[in-house]
């Protein structure tokens, strides 16, 4: 099972030049969460496009349109048999981080008590949390890109990961790069591969 494989490790996923994503944690329980390795690309650049028109990641705003619309369902990015490996309803966890604040708050209401923010919603396609697992790690020989996260910064402003992996903010009219998380069903089984960006795991929906 995929679901027993390891923080950081790779994933044969996606197509074409978006075809390679990490595991992020198993933050579900039964599942496997995992990003794309790097922001998408179009035929050879990095895609960027703006967060909404608000600060919440709703499936419905500009970039969750996208994720839960053409990215799941134009081919270019998914085949149909790994989009049947994606659940359905996961909850994305949008606490503030303002800056000086802990990334902690992007998932919990405060930093010592474990109590889970009240500020969520529910997608099949999401983006990482400021903070979170594989949120800063990308191949800095090649990272000419920033991309957005989950996470609202200030009354106007949502969290990015910047060119050197560390957090800033901008406008939800601003522009960045997009990592597509998601979590995988619980059934999914590894068919071959070592979990190296070199020999990535190899991935089937199991009965």
């Amino acid at each position: 099972l995929l679901s027993t494989r390891y923080s950081g490790e790779y994933i044969s996923f996606g197509t074409g030049e978006n075809n390679l994503y990490r595991i992020v944690s198993h933050e579900n329980g039964t599942g496997t969460k995992i990003t794309s390795a790097i922001p998408l690309k179009d035929s050879g650049n990095y895609k960027t496009m703006s967060f909404g028109s608000n600060l919440t990641f709703s499936k419905d705003n500009t970039i969750g349109t996208f994720l839960n619309g053409d990215y799941l369902t134009n081919g270019a990015h998914l085949t149909s048999d790994q989009v049947n490996m994606i659940e359905d309803n996961t909850t994305w966890y949008l606490g503030t981080v303002g800056r000086g604040t802990n990334y902690k708050l992007s998932k919990y209401q405060d930093t010592t008590s474990g109590s889970l923010t009240t500020a969520t919603t529910t997608a099949k396609v999401g983006l990482l949390r400021l903070g979170e697992l594989m949120a800063g790690q990308f191949d800095k020989d090649d990272n000419n890109t920033t991309y957005w996260t989950l996470t609202p910064s200030t009354t106007s402003s949502v969290c990015y990961v910047f060119y050197e992996g560390q957090g800033g903010n901008d406008s939800v009219v601003g522009v960045h790069g997009s990592r597509p998380s998601m979590n995988l069903k619980s059934n999914v089984i590894i068919t071959g591969g070592k979990g190296t960006a070199q020999e990535p795991f190899t991935i089937k929906l199991g009965s």
